[in-house]
């Protein structure tokens, strides 16, 4: 490591040199507003982050956003890590390592409970070998071609789309928060911000009501020739709400000539079981799902089984 390097946390007008470091690392421009919606604005709080600096160089930035979770019933904080990057001048220095140990400190002096992520196939072997992740699951892509012949059930006429998530989400989340033993919160709030506040992404709200009262919901996003079912939360013993809110997606996929609905679904899951009877098979994409525990989990929450998580593709910070 080059002894020049100096390491410090994010301070208020740095965005532009993140800004451009993104550019020199991967090519493409991130927007200030990108970067400030996820790390500086998330209902959980600000993010972690450490950047390295060679003089007036920006070299590396390594964060996580914070995301509060309901584990074993208890609501912690987690860092998500994302945005990983090094100057291509600057790398194979060790500097990837030394930011994120500065990030995980911090993340322990401020009580968060671990960081978490999808690491991608280039960095993968470098959060496990270098930076004490374990691996939880690889989460294959669940997808319905909507190209077989199999008919889809009759669309439930109780799922309607919405335009913004309101008290009914913030009841429902209560319900069902125990359901899973590790999951992150999605409250009005949280999915507010997710999804409706994002400066460069779109994406459908669908509930399914009945009586006023909201039973689960799903939210989706054309990408392609794909409808993804970005999130979904239903009960999970009551399969038939999370089945006729995914035939509802398909059958919206169908009418815009889609190829394809396709999800992140954990193969314990009983509604796993009910759409492969509609024809949904694991397919790749593949995605690493790892950890690194930073304190103490509440009894009965393994982090590192996958039994235990409930996610989705909204959990992370590409779809």
């Amino acid at each position: 490591m080059s002894p020049s390097i100096e390491v410090r946390p994010y301070a208020v007008g740095d965005e532009k040199a993140i800004a451009h470091l993104f550019e020199r690392s991967y090519g493409r421009s991130l927007g200030e507003a990108a970067w400030c919606w996820r790390f500086l604005d998330s209902p959980g709080g600000p993010g972690v982050v450490a950047l390295g600096w060679d003089g007036p160089t920006l070299a590396g930035h390594h964060a996580v956003s914070r995301v509060r979770f309901s584990i074993s019933g208890e609501e912690l904080a987690t860092g998500l890590s994302g945005t990983t990057m090094t100057d291509p001048a600057y790398r194979g220095l060790g500097l990837f390592s030394l930011l994120a140990q500065s990030v995980y400190r911090s993340m322990e002096d401020a009580g968060m409970a671990f960081v978490w992520g999808f690491p991608n196939t280039m960095s993968h072997r470098g959060f496990i070998r270098d930076l004490g992740w374990h691996d939880v699951y690889e989460i294959p892509t669940f997808r319905l071609d909507l190209s077989q012949e199999k008919a889809l059930p009759v669309r439930d006429d109780r799922a309607v789309g919405l335009q913004a998530f309101d008290s009914r989400f913030d009841r429902l989340w209560e319900r069902l928060r125990s359901e899973n033993r590790i999951a992150a919160r999605r409250d009005r709030d949280s999915l507010t911000w997710r999804y409706l506040l994002n400066p460069t992404e779109r994406y459908e709200i669908l509930g399914l009501i009945q009586l006023d009262e909201l039973l689960g919901y799903a939210v989706l996003k054309e990408y392609l020739q794909e409808l993804h079912v970005v999130d979904i939360l239903a009960p999970r013993d009551q399969t038939e709400v999370g089945e006729s809110l995914v035939v509802s997606a398909a059958q919206l996929a169908k009418e815009r000539g889609l190829s394809a609905v396709s999800m992140w679904l954990s193969v314990v899951h009983p509604l796993h079981r009910a759409l492969e009877r509609l024809g949904f098979r694991n397919e790749g994409p593949v995605t690493y799902l790892g950890a690194r525990l930073l304190r103490p989990l509440p009894p009965g929450s393994n982090l590192f089984d996958f039994r235990d998580w409930y996610f989705t593709m909204g959990d992370s910070d590409v779809y």
